[in-house]
């Protein structure tokens, strides 16, 4: 079977995902505070200070929200494996008759006991 794979991509995923989100973070992070100072005094000269901290910080905001789900999105897109082995493990019917006569057998020497 194959879920040591799957379970590896999937940790790669998770992984990949929240270095994407750390990523998001620390470049909303160091735009931020290059072009805050900036804006603001922008903005304070055409309206007041107050106006110039909303709009900075609704910005900032939306911009950290985008980068998070961005990163969410990318640790949940799911990737497929191939199964591991022969002809055995591309039939599914062929596992399901399997462990059909596997557990056959535990019940016959079950009631031999």
């Amino acid at each position: 079977m194959a879920l040591i794979p799957q379970f590896e991509l999937a940790a790669r995923r998770k992984l990949r995902g929240a270095a994407f989100s750390i990523v998001g973070v620390l470049l909303i992070l160091a735009g931020a505070g290059f072009l805050c100072v900036a804006l603001f005094i922008v903005l304070a000269e055409l309206r007041d200070t107050l106006f110039a901290t909303q709009v900075i910080g609704g910005g900032l905001f939306a911009f950290g929200l985008i980068f998070l789900g961005i990163g969410k999105i990318i640790s949940r897109r799911p990737r497929y494996v191939a199964p591991v082995g022969g002809a055995a493990a591309a039939l599914p019917i062929a596992q399901l008759i399997e462990g059909f006569v596997v557990g056959l057998e535990a019940g016959r020497r079950s009631r031999r006991r």
